[in-house]
């Protein structure tokens, strides 16, 4: 057993009453996952709503315990570790906000302050390695989840059952439980729940519109993956608590601007509106090229965006 295998076996895990706590095992088998899956590719691991998911997708299927599943934690303590295996790299002047017991709790405090965080060579070169990375796996799953170690948690169906109640669930019954949910849920965990909910939201969106904004048609791969398109909610979740399917739309970020600030809405045909105020003085990328064009609808008529909100959306704006 080399030097780094002893190291992943030695992670100093908190005492609690519930036992040794799960979380820094539990991320690091997300970062293995994401660099598998070429989500994650340089010595760079950002904290970001992709990793999150993974996080408490992995840890649905292997925690048993009553441990909170909280992302910054780990995130945050890994760097303590003697074995120097993950280093914080901080913004530039930036300091991490820390609570009285000298940690980290808000996925925003993280986000704000920590830019990524950096692998040591020798994890970075053994987790870009498929044989040396299920190497670590294995180690990681027999020490820290005897009891759960042969579940194949890479086909949890945490995010699965999550975009379920986004595309099935009426959008009244949806929004009254998870505001039931997040009522009963402390504040790190909350702010958690609806960080993972928006990042799914975002791709249940983006897959039925094929990825391509609704309006303009932007539609942008880059390395083999898609880009520029935004989840736009028709009505604000801060206000609604309503992540469904018919809630949304597909809209490069500059549209989705537009639409949030009431610069543009849309029709009962689906066509787009331009409000009256909008003075538009740009050449060639000029939003006013869209008035009254029809908008690209998902393949499904059960998937359109709901005329109601829509209504509402316009009302709000004086349309």
């Amino acid at each position: 057993m080399n030097r780094l295998q002893k190291d992943i076996l030695s992670l100093n895990q908190g005492e609690t009453v519930y036992g040794p706590a799960p979380h820094k095992p539990i991320l690091l088998l997300a970062v293995i996952d994401m660099f598998e899956s070429n989500e994650i590719f340089q010595n760079w691991i950002e904290p970001t709503e992709a990793l999150v998911v993974r996080f408490r997708s992995i840890w649905s299927t292997l925690v048993q315990t009553n441990h909170s599943p909280t992302f910054a934690l780990p995130f945050f303590h890994l760097k303590n570790e003697k074995s120097r295996i993950w280093e914080l790299i901080p913004f530039p002047g930036r300091s991490i906000p820390l609570t009285r017991s000298n940690s980290i709790k808000s996925y925003k405090a993280l986000r704000d302050s920590v830019a990524a965080a950096r692998l040591s060579g020798s994890l970075f070169k053994a987790i870009s390695h498929p044989v040396e990375r299920e190497v670590l796996k294995g180690l990681i799953l027999n020490r820290y989840f005897p009891e759960t170690r042969n579940v194949q948690y890479h086909k949890s169906p945490y995010e699965a059952n999550l975009r379920k109640e986004m595309v099935y669930d009426e959008s009244e019954n949806y929004a009254r439980k998870i505001k039931k949910k997040l009522e009963y849920l402390p504040k790190e965990l909350k702010e958690q729940e609806v960080i993972v909910r928006s990042h799914i939201f975002r791709n249940a969106i983006l897959d039925i519109y094929d990825y391509r904004c609704a309006i303009s048609g932007l539609k942008v791969n880059f390395n083999g993956k898609a880009g520029l398109i935004d989840a736009c909610h028709i009505r604000p979740f801060a206000e609604s608590f309503d992540d469904t399917i018919r809630n949304g739309i597909a809209l490069s970020p500059h549209l989705h601007r537009a639409f949030d600030q009431g610069m543009i809405a849309l029709s009962d045909d689906y066509t787009v509106l331009i409000h009256r105020q909008v003075m538009d003085l740009s050449s060639g990328c000029s939003i006013k090229q869209f008035e009254n064009k029809r908008i690209a609808l998902p393949g499904n008529v059960e998937y359109y965006p709901d005329l109601g909100k829509i209504e509402e959306h316009r009302k709000r704006f004086g349309f």
